[in-house]
């Protein structure tokens, strides 16, 4: 992984986010999804094990947001609820490592951290019976499912604590259950399995409770027919001392049939300890407290979700960050633009100034664009089609009778303007003002082509202005450049980075940033935007340095132009865009 891996992670990021069909953002101080974007705050990029909690999370909310449906009702259970998680948690890792396998990777590394760390294992048999399910279900399913290695013994210790905890036909049952996990295709299905499971906990306690009940009433039952045959005993007594006749074997006979009914007796009042269960077995009772436990469970009585805690770990790391770092690694702010009456005239000045440069740049770009695109015939030696009026070629042997349809080019592009509007900008601003107006009236007549731009910085150094970012009017646009103003220092690494936040939004095939600067930007952005450039390029962004009135610095910008009239523009950007539009 690069070095710095935080300064990528937009770049990265928005691409994952986009090739699993999800919007992905790296700004502020949360780690959250709300089920349809994904946040990511900064970090450290020196710190591997933070990189890989990163990679891991994003990886894991992505499959929720792809997968899981989140307006299921679970009535205010915290079981059902925390049971549903845990097993859609394994359904949708399931999925989204079949559909991309560095997924899978990504998230068995965070598993891997863990459990180094001791954050994720085995529970233990003094835990309590809520940590024990969970944490035992976790270790078994991720191993035994997801094939996370790092649980293999910890899945194999969480089976000896469940069989210490729970009964041999819970845990046979709930096996039955458990081997459906990996056939789950829905969240609705997660919940239904989740409720069967815990009918079976709610069955079994019944039953066990039913078995106490059953003993209690058998040794009160018992404990009257002591007292019957005290009562019958006393009287037999009574009639042998009045009957002459009876015998000396009778009174033995009587003696031995008074031993069989007390050890009888003493079989059916049973003990404090044991029940007597229907098929002769011995049932623990300390079981009853155990499952009365989790069915009463409340969402406190819960460890927390796994990637919460994730979560957790990752905003944690993000608030120790230097304000610096954070601003310039992050997705920036956005500011407002506000347009007045004396803006409005000001904007309608600059379109008149701009219109016919912007009109031969347009017309020029155009041209190139449909010189490229138009489909032509062309004739070749072989094909499927005779073209008729090449037949007189014949006699000239000259075999290139057949028509050949050329292949059409079309241009899918994106580009994103980058304003700096810093103090040193001051004297250059007027035709700064007319160079970006004058780009973005020229590339957004052309079909396949789509044109945002901003402006930086902002109301503070880590905000940016946006200029254009849909289907603002041309008025709309003159107005918004003719409020903006030189101000402050140059946090180029700002700017550039929500130009790069802006392009990964596209879907298109060639993308460009246009840096439209006098010079180098703040001392601790330099290290940030020369980086930034770079992954740009691994990352199929094109990046090009406008300088106005200045030769920038290819170290910065390896691909740059200089203007210093508007007139410049055409014939300075012309090679470039022929270049990169039509390739």
């Amino acid at each position: 992984m690069a070095p710095v891996l935080q300064k990528a992670l937009p770049i990265v990021g928005s691409a994952l986010g986009r090739k699993m069909g999800v919007r992905v953002e790296v700004s502020g101080r949360k780690a959250c999804t709300d089920g349809d974007c994904i946040w990511i705050p900064a970090f450290d990029p020196h710190q591997r094990e933070q990189e890989t909690l990163c990679w891991g999370f994003l990886s894991h909310e992505a499959a929720h947001v792809r997968y899981t449906d989140f307006d299921l009702d679970y009535e205010g259970s915290a079981l059902r609820h925390r049971l549903t998680n845990l097993l859609e948690d394994i359904r949708i890792e399931k999925a989204i490592s079949q559909e991309y396998p560095g997924a899978g990777f990504s998230l068995a590394e965070v598993i891997r951290q863990l459990v180094a760390e001791g954050r994720v294992g085995a529970p233990i048999k003094s835990d309590p019976p809520v940590k024990v399910l969970n944490d035992s279900l976790l270790s078994i399913l991720r191993y035994e499912v997801l094939g996370q290695m790092a649980l293999e013994q910890e899945a194999a210790k969480a089976r000896e604590v469940m069989r210490d905890c729970f009964s041999r036909q819970l845990l046979d049952l709930l096996d039955e259950y458990l081997a459906k996990v990996p056939d789950l295709k829905s969240t609705k299905e997660a919940l239904s399995l989740a409720d069967q499971i815990i009918a079976l906990f709610q069955n079994l306690s019944h039953e066990n409770s039913e078995s106490e009940d059953s003993g209690e009433a058998s040794a009160e039952k018992t404990e009257n027919s002591s007292v019957d045959q005290e009562t019958y005993s006393q009287h037999s007594d009574t009639q042998d001392q009045e009957d002459k006749s009876d015998s000396v074997s009778d009174d033995d006979l009587e003696s031995d049939s008074e031993e069989g009914k007390e050890i009888k007796t003493e079989n059916l009042s049973g003990n404090d300890d044991q029940s007597v269960s229907a098929n002769g077995e011995a049932s623990d009772k300390a079981e009853d407290p155990f499952l009365k436990q989790i069915l009463e469970s409340s969402d406190v009585d819960w460890p927390e979700d796994l990637y919460e805690s994730v979560a957790g770990q990752l905003e944690c790391w993000s608030y120790k960050q230097s304000p610096r770092l954070s601003a310039i690694t992050t997705t920036p702010g956005i500011d407002e633009v506000f347009i007045n009456d004396q803006n409005r005239e000001a904007a309608k000045d600059l379109l008149w100034k701009v219109k016919s440069e912007s009109a031969r740049l347009a017309a020029q770009l155009a041209g190139l664009v449909q010189a490229q695109t138009l489909t032509r015939d062309r004739i070749g030696k072989r094909g499927m089609r005779i073209n008729g009026k090449r037949l007189h070629r014949i006699a000239l042997d000259d075999g290139r009778l057949f028509k050949r349809r050329s292949e059409s080019i079309e241009t899918n592009a994106t580009v994103h303007i980058s304003l700096d509007i810093s103090a040193s900008m001051g004297p250059r601003m007027e035709l700064a003002r007319e160079a970006v107006l004058a780009l973005i009236m020229a590339l957004k007549p052309i079909k396949g082509v789509t044109v945002t731009a901003s402006a930086y910085p902002g109301t503070l150094s880590d905000r940016v202005y946006p200029i254009v970012s849909g289907k603002e009017s041309d008025l709309r646009i003159a107005g918004t450049l003719s409020v903006l103003d030189s101000h402050d220092s140059t946090p180029m690494a700002t700017g550039l980075w929500y130009a790069v936040h802006q392009i990964c939004q596209s879907n298109a095939e060639r993308r460009l940033i246009l840096m439209i600067t006098d010079g180098a930007p703040d001392i601790d952005h330099y290290d940030a935007v020369v980086d930034l450039v770079k992954r740009c390029g691994y990352s199929g962004i094109d990046i090009l340095g406008l300088g106005i009135s200045i030769q920038l610095s290819e170290e910065l910008f390896p691909r740059n132009l200089m203007i210093e009239q508007l007139g410049q523009l055409k014939s300075s950007l012309f090679a470039s865009a022929r270049d990169w539009l039509v390739r």
